[in-house]
């Protein structure tokens, strides 16, 4: 293969994985605001919103009426408190700023360096507070819901695996 060939594939294989990242990115959790111990759709189900992690180790706990009422306030607490969805204005507007990144002839470090930091920063926060949100669900727990949780935790089961 000539070497503008194997460049022009590399670039066609990163915009269109970049795409498909852009959509991760700027995906919403489409789940209810409701709490669901009963069996949880099969991982990867994105038509109703993905149901595992925490949902799947909250329906193993056999959580009592009132932790269910509570659980669910906690969830309306940080569902209330996330950030809004970015407009379809701003995806595009990334889209094309991450394609003219990929396509310019002199790669612009400090630009791509600036969205990936923001990129991360968006990550960091949303993983902190999703910790925040399963600190205080479990905080609610009984001591043996707690050991449960923490045995199901260190097996992997109830958590999507990360591969």
């Amino acid at each position: 293969m000539k070497p503008s060939s194997i460049l022009k594939t590399s670039l066609v294989a990163l915009v269109a994985s970049s795409a498909l990242l852009t959509g991760q990115l700027y995906a919403t959790d489409t789940t209810g605001s409701t709490v669901h111990t009963e069996q949880v759709a099969p991982k990867g189900d994105r038509q109703h919103g993905h149901k595992g992690g925490m949902h799947k180790m909250l329906g193993a706990l056999e959580l009592t009426d009132e932790q269910k009422v509570q659980v669910k306030a906690i969830f309306g607490k940080y569902k209330a408190n996330r950030p809004e969805r970015p407009t379809k204005e701003q995806r595009a507007t990334h889209k094309a700023e991450m394609l003219a990144l990929i396509t310019t002839a002199g790669f612009d470090e400090a630009k791509a360096t600036e969205m990936a930091e923001a990129k991360q920063q968006l990550q960091l926060q949303k993983m902190l507070t999703h910790l925040k949100m399963q600190n205080e669900i479990y905080q609610l727990l009984t001591p043996e819901q707690q050991q449960k949780f923490q045995d199901r935790f260190n097996s992997g089961k109830g958590h999507a695996s990360r591969h």
